[in-house]
């Protein structure tokens, strides 16, 4: 198994910690596979389920009253990035060949399954976390907004048609079409018969939805023996220095997925046992040496293919809170993050200091 090791004595700690795209270069491609087509059935991993909690008072028996919206007034509505079509009619925006590519070619981010393709409606499901415009009909930034929400676990990105101005039935009652590129987040797996919410009337203005996709997160790695975690992570480990002013980044490890290497976070496990071993083996003039006591795993991927799993060691657990490397770009590619897992090893005081066997 082929990898690298990289140690960030001589870089700027800001710097140590970014992807090392010069490195990655060096590795094959990422091989492809494509899905087997004489097969019943290929299922995914399970998502698992939320604990259940005990139901601690009665339900309210107080009936919920709809609030009218109220009318608009014609005030300047914020501009979509997305295309208007010709006509500027609801019809024509749903049958509007263009948009619908851009749906269904779009990518399916990793770490994620898609559940429906190219729909009309937007999802209607419980555990509703937010939403986010985008400028472009971007699955992997999506998919980067979930994995920064505590709990996220799916996410529906679509193009919806919205009016320009806000209407009123007096004065604008159905005013020209603005374009745009809508991400919701949600707590819980979703559905395909979620897929329900075909938009609105508002006035004579017609909200439609087109180039709906939803995807749902795979369930996270296993946990590994003599480490706490996983620990979900909504980018990848960016540290400061500590309280004591010390460095306590110890480098890299990659395994390219083009070497039979799969997303194994037991392998960053054995990186960060086997670095402990080998310090403990070149110990400080002092008798000193560095435990690694702390990983980052995670998938890097390039322009939407995954290839390789990264493992970043420290000598010391930082928290979620520092996860702020969301990924990079370097002239026309992308490289984006995703699985990002942390785990920290239960007994610091009593690392271990022999190499694993393969």
């Amino acid at each position: 198994m082929r990898c690298t090791l990289v140690l960030p004595a001589l870089m700027s700690l800001a710097a140590s910690q970014l992807i090392d795209l010069v490195a990655i270069d060096s590795f094959p491609d990422a091989v492809l596979v494509t899905a087997p087509l004489d097969v019943v059935t290929d299922t995914p991993p399970d998502v698992p389920a939320a604990p259940i909690e005990p139901i601690t008072k009665a339900p309210s028996r107080v009936r919920r009253h709809l609030v009218q919206k109220r009318d608009g007034n014609c005030s300047p509505q914020p501009a979509g990035y997305g295309p208007v079509t010709s006509p500027d009619t609801a019809a024509a925006f749903q049958a509007d060949p263009g948009l619908q590519a851009t749906s269904t070619n779009a990518p399916t981010p990793d770490g994620y399954t898609l559940v429906f393709n190219n729909k009309d409606a937007s999802l209607s499901a419980s555990n509703y976390m937010g939403l986010y415009t985008l400028k472009s009909f971007d699955t992997l930034e999506c998919a980067s907004k979930c994995d920064q929400a505590n709990g996220c676990q799916a996410f529906n990105l679509y193009i919806e048609r919205d009016p320009s101005l806000d209407p009123n039935k007096d004065n604008c009652p159905n005013p020209p079409s603005t374009t745009n590129y809508k991400c919701t987040l949600w707590g819980a797996p979703v559905a395909v018969e979620e897929a329900t919410n075909k938009g609105q009337y508002r006035d004579d203005f017609q909200v439609v939805i087109t180039g709906s996709n939803a995807y749902n997160k795979v369930a996270p790695p296993d946990p590994i023996n003599g480490y706490d975690g996983p620990t979900s992570l909504g980018g990848a480990i960016n540290a400061p220095l500590n309280s004591k002013g010390q460095n306590t980044y110890l480098g890299y490890k990659f395994f390219p997925f083009s070497q039979s290497q799969g997303y194994d976070t037991q392998t960053c496990a054995d990186s960060c046992n086997i670095q402990t071993a080998y310090n403990s083996r070149h110990p400080a003039a002092d008798g000193t040496y560095l435990t690694c006591t702390f990983f980052n795993a995670y998938v890097l991927s390039q322009n939407a293919i995954p290839q390789g799993l990264y493992c970043s060691l420290y000598s010391e657990t930082w928290a979620p809170s520092y996860a702020t490397n969301r990924g990079q770009t370097r002239g026309s590619d992308r490289y984006t993050i995703s699985r990002s897992y942390s785990y920290s090893l239960k007994n610091p005081s009593n690392p271990p200091t022999s190499t694993p066997n393969y």
